[in-house]
């Protein structure tokens, strides 16, 4: 069955959401890269995800700067999102949220929306 990765990328950390259809199978709150001088982490966790599910990964990414994809090498220098034999990248346009209260540990529900907005954009290619 299909995967979508919903990798939102702000200043102070990174949300990643994977659906396996509707079934949500991992969820995470990580610390930004320190510093953005090499994609390989982010190739490197797809990539291996892709492995372990043994499926090609849907990321729908969005980031407060697009230069910082292209950072992490998940889009060109044009925002085109990159695509390998593991995970195709389709940059989301990030929309202005509102202040909300958080509940539980993290509020995910901004990250489940990339990849619904995914969905909505033709993510059943």
């Amino acid at each position: 069955m299909d995967c979508t990765m919903g990798f939102k990328l702000d200043r102070y950390r990174v949300r990643l959401v994977l659906l396996q259809g509707e079934q949500e199978l991992l969820r995470a709150s990580l610390p930004p890269p320190s510093i953005f001088w090499t994609g390989k982490p982010a190739r490197a966790l797809l990539e291996s995800l892709s492995i372990w599910l043994d499926t090609r990964l849907r990321v729908a990414f969005a980031a407060v700067d697009s230069a910082d994809g292209w950072s992490l090498e998940l889009t060109d220098e044009l925002g085109i999102g990159c695509h390998t034999v593991f995970y195709e990248v389709f940059p989301v346009e990030r929309r202005r949220a509102h202040r909300r209260r958080l509940r539980g540990v993290d509020d995910f529900r901004e990250v489940h929306q990339l990849c619904l907005l995914d969905r909505l954009d033709g993510g059943g290619r």
